[in-house]
């Protein structure tokens, strides 16, 4: 857990949200953002990845783009800065956070952050075991290929890991880039086994999409025409 007595980074982006536990490459070419994780690697190596609010557009070149106040704090686990300045950046999700107040006036935002910490007892309750399980038959289903990801997946299900834990490395590994706001309300909820119940839901949803999807590319012939 990292210290949070001194201000963070914030990196707003419409298009991604980290998770604790999972990993997230990113490239990094605005000079503000560029000087932040100067200033990052050089001090703690920790930024704090932000979801912008909608209509973040006509002022997305400032620093007063709205942004959902739940953040994930992340580790700059490599770094590679090519000639022309840009950062290639792999962040790893530490923590949630909850920004307490907020410094836009510099070349970058930065944040003061409270950490949302895990709730419970660290002891399974049955709800808990419930929720476990759901989450492991809608990895078990035949329309799931069992691909390397899907595999560790399910190893992860019947791990020892607390289900927050659980939850947040399975949407991270499973769930598309372009989910944000899926990702997002798994983020802010800080129950585990509501998470559980969410990603449950979203997984088989997306289980279904695809095996519709299939079925209509079985049925388009092979050999078509296009006259």
């Amino acid at each position: 857990m990292p210290s949070f007595a001194e201000p963070v980074g914030l990196f707003p982006l419409p298009n991604a949200v980290l998770l604790p536990g999972g990993a997230l490459p990113l490239q990094v070419f605005e000079d503000r953002y560029r000087a932040m994780v100067s200033d990052a690697i050089e001090d703690r190596g920790i930024i704090a990845m932000a979801l912008l609010q909608p209509g973040y557009e006509p002022v997305y070149h400032t620093n007063k783009a709205e942004i959902h106040p739940v953040v994930c704090v992340g580790k700059i686990n490599d770094h590679v800065q090519i000639p022309d300045g840009r950062y290639f950046i792999n962040l790893l999700g530490l923590c949630r956070a909850r920004i307490r107040q907020e410094d836009r006036d510099g070349e970058y935002r930065t944040a003061m952050l409270d950490p949302m910490l895990p709730t419970g007892s660290g002891i399974e309750i049955d709800g808990e075991f419930a929720a476990r399980s759901s989450l492991r038959d809608v990895l078990g289903l035949e329309e799931i290929e069992a691909t390397d990801v899907i595999q560790r997946a399910r190893g992860l299900v019947d791990s020892e890991l607390p289900l927050g834990e659980l939850v947040d490395r399975v949407a991270s590994a499973l769930l598309p880039t372009e989910m944000v706001e899926l990702k997002q309300r798994l983020l802010e909820e800080m129950n585990p086994i509501r998470r559980a119940g969410i990603l449950t839901h979203e997984l088989h949803t997306l289980v279904q999409v695809m095996a519709v999807r299939q079925k209509d590319l079985d049925r388009w012939p092979r050999f078509g025409s296009m006259n």
